[in-house]
């Protein structure tokens, strides 16, 4: 696989919201992700954080 395939396949890994398998995809292909590491780390470090934040408004609401 190609950086942006593999980059693809983390993007659908954070889609179905398996956020530890994206982690280790990332872990796993960081050498061969090249430019894309960061990218990926970042997309799944911002929807974990956003998914944690809603939890915690969902929280507040009783929901």
């Amino acid at each position: 696989m190609n950086p942006s395939e593999l980059f693809n396949q983390v993007k659908e890994l954070i889609e179905k919201k398996d956020f530890s398998a994206a982690q280790a995809f990332i872990e796993q292909h960081k050498d061969d992700l090249g430019d894309y590491f960061n990218q990926a780390k970042d997309l799944l470090a911002g929807v974990k954080g956003a998914d944690g934040v809603l939890d915690k408004v969902k929280g507040l609401f009783g929901k």
